[in-house]
């Protein structure tokens, strides 16, 4: 870790230690013990526009907060914090030094306000981020999500020829091209599906496919397919997989989707019932009702 210049004269408030340069506030050190931190927007009524250089170094931190008056984050920032799972940023952020959040291995969610239409922030920071990413997406129109599968690069020494060659393993950093610096390219996005059918794990599938379904932002019909079509042929082993990770909100969504027919319905019912789940299957139940035993009465009382 770099040694801070001694001669500055920093300040302290509650849990931070910071500097005051012209109206504004750079951060130095988070002097404080808590996993879920929150920077706030001020100090002594001055805005904090930056968080510096190694600020959280080797902390136990959680989850980390970021304001939208922060602009600016220093170069390692979060430099080995091992327990850090999620971060939430605003798209005022512009300014993101390297290896901000090297070696946080764990992290891997982003929350997103999106102000200004800018995605320059989120593509700097998935560059560096090889894990996989779930990120959440909070404009004043929507609420969405996207799913960033992993990958690894390998080098290959070719003596011959005298030159290095990269090898990129799974389909993360083709995922990652569908983001520019203004917008999303959902088209570019979908039509990265069948590369990562053939690379990557079932789980971050599941995770790629649930996640446009329930947020269907610019999908269109043919992707749509692509990915009911993946979840059907894969069925009770995705719901197997849901129950494993106690994803009950997933669960009742499917229970509700319209591509979801009775057959599978029964399914899922039975699962649920075989595993014990019994208040997921009271509500599933309802939804059954609902869906297609109101239904087919209807269409009794018609004939």
């Amino acid at each position: 870790m770099m040694k801070r210049e001694e001669n500055r004269k920093w300040k302290e408030s509650g849990c931070w230690k910071y500097e005051e340069k012209e109206n504004t506030i750079s951060i130095i050190e988070y002097l404080g013990e808590e996993e879920v931190v929150r920077v706030p927007e001020a100090i002594d009524e001055k805005e904090i526009k930056e968080v510096g250089k190694y600020a959280f170094y080797k902390k136990n931190i959680k989850e980390l907060s970021l304001p939208k008056t922060v602009d600016t984050i220093g170069s390692h920032m979060c430099y080995e914090c091992r327990q850090l799972k999620k971060i939430e940023i605003s798209d005022y952020l512009v300014e993101i030094g390297d290896g901000a959040f090297k070696n946080c291995r764990q992290l891997s969610e982003i929350e997103i306000f999106i102000y200004q239409g800018r995605y320059t922030c989120l593509k700097n920071l998935l560059s560096e981020m090889s894990q996989q990413v779930l990120c959440k997406f909070h404009d004043k129109e929507r609420y969405m999500e996207l799913v960033f599968p992993a990958y690894t690069h390998n080098y290959q020494e070719n003596t011959m020829a005298r030159i290095i060659n990269q090898e990129t393993y799974g389909a993360g950093a083709h995922y990652r091209e569908a983001i520019t610096k203004e917008k999303i390219l959902y088209k570019e996005y979908d039509s990265r599906f069948y590369l990562a059918e053939n690379v990557e794990q079932i789980e971050a599938l599941y995770e790629i496919a649930l996640a446009r379904l329930r947020y269907p932002v610019e999908l269109l019909e043919k992707d749509k397919e692509r990915y009911v079509s993946f979840l059907k042929k894969n069925w009770v082993s995705l719901l197997q997989w849901l129950l494993k990770a106690q994803r009950s909100e997933v669960i009742l969504w499917l229970g509700n989707y319209e591509e979801i027919t009775e057959e599978q319905m029964k399914q899922l019912l039975n699962l649920l019932q075989q595993e014990e789940e019994i208040e997921l299957l009271s509500q599933l139940m309802e939804v059954n009702q609902r869906r297609f035993s109101s239904s087919n009465k209807k269409k009794s009382f018609v004939l």
